[in-house]
This record gives C-alpha cells, sequence and structure tokens, in this order.
C-alpha cells in the first residue's frame, strides 16, 4: 500500500473499532490519518469502501477455530476457547475482531457481509473430530457463547471479565463451552 492509503487504513480501523460504522465518518477518519477526506474518496471510493477494505477477519481465523475442535473430546472445549479468545488478545488481531463484531452487531449490511464466513465456518464443523449428532449446531451455540464472552471483555469492557487475567478467563469459560461441544 501506498504511504497515504496506508495512513488511511490505519486510521480508519481505530476510528471504526471506537465508533463503529455508523458513528464513524469520513472527515474523522481523514482527520485521524492526516489527509484530506478527498483522499478517501481517491482510494476507496466512499466510506463503505473503506470499511470493506479494513473489515477483514484474520485469514486463519476460521481454520484455526476449526482445527481446535480436532484431537482428543476431552481438551475441545479448552482448545475452541483459547483458539477464539486469543484472536481477541492478540494485537495484530484485536482490531479486526472488534471492528468486524461491533459493526455486524450495529449494522445489517456489515452482517450480511460477515454472514456466509460464519455459516461457512459452522458447516464445516461436520469435518472435525465433535462427537455426536448434528456437530454443526452444538459448534454454533459454543461460538455464540464465546462471542458473548468477547463482546463483554473487548467490547463492552465490563468489569470484572474485562480485567481478569486471560488464563482466568479461559479457565472459567471452558467448561461451558465444553458442555456446548459435548453436549454432556
Amino acid at each position: 500500500m501506498q504511504p497515504t492509503r496506508q495512513q488511511i487504513v490505519e486510521a480508519a480501523r481505530e476510528v471504526f473499532a471506537a465508533k463503529g460504522f455508523r458513528g464513524a465518518t469520513v472527515r474523522a477518519i481523514a482527520d485521524a490519518g492526516g489527509v484530506d477526506p478527498s483522499m478517501i474518496t481517491h482510494y476507496f471510493g466512499t466510506k463503505q469502501g473503506l470499511f470493506l477494505a479494513i473489515l477483514e477477519f484474520p485469514a486463519d481465523a476460521p481454520a484455526r477455530l476449526l482445527a481446535a475442535l480436532v484431537g482428543e473430546p476431552s481438551g475441545l472445549g479448552e482448545r475452541l476457547t483459547r483458539a477464539y479468545l486469543e484472536l481477541w488478545e492478540d494485537p495484530q488481531t484485536r482490531k479486526q475482531m472488534v471492528i468486524a463484531t461491533r459493526t455486524s452487531l450495529s449494522d445489517d449490511e456489515a452482517m450480511a457481509r460477515s454472514r456466509p464466513m460464519i455459516a461457512g465456518m459452522i458447516a464445516d464443523a461436520v469435518t472435525t473430530d465433535l462427537p455426536g449428532p448434528a456437530p454443526e449446531k452444538r459448534f454454533a451455540l459454543a461460538m455464540a457463547h464465546l462471542l458473548g464472552v468477547a463482546t463483554v471483555r473487548h467490547i463492552s469492557k465490563v468489569p470484572p471479565l474485562c480485567e481478569m487475567p486471560l488464563e482466568e478467563v479461559i479457565a472459567r469459560t471452558v467448561p461451558a463451552i465444553q458442555l456446548d461441544l459435548l453436549g454432556v
């Protein structure tokens, strides 16, 4: 990316993460990036075009989550919980997760763009080691539970969850995720 384009992308990630899609303005993004608003139009066309350029889930996220479902059933809950929550904790992927989640939960168009990726990953749960019938339903329930934990921790920032060490969050979440995945 050209330096100006990169400045805009970085500024947009910050502004979208802080304000969501509806709250972010082209002017605020341009100001945060130290560029003229016309540069956003030049590179991305519209705010929507800019948003699409930055709305990229970590490319390996679906594969990492599905890989967590392979192996000994007794460790499924911990592997999935750790894989998902680490996406939110990693500075390289945190902003992407916050932006995608905050925007998808507040904007129907953003959810429509996210839904096929989410549905595809849930459908792929049948290719894993999840024992028993309807693994995609159990995986979907576990992911909904994990999304709730991540949302309260990283978007709502509700104490004490946002203040707990990651290992404690994982330890306290694993039993519920294990139950979701195995249904026992």
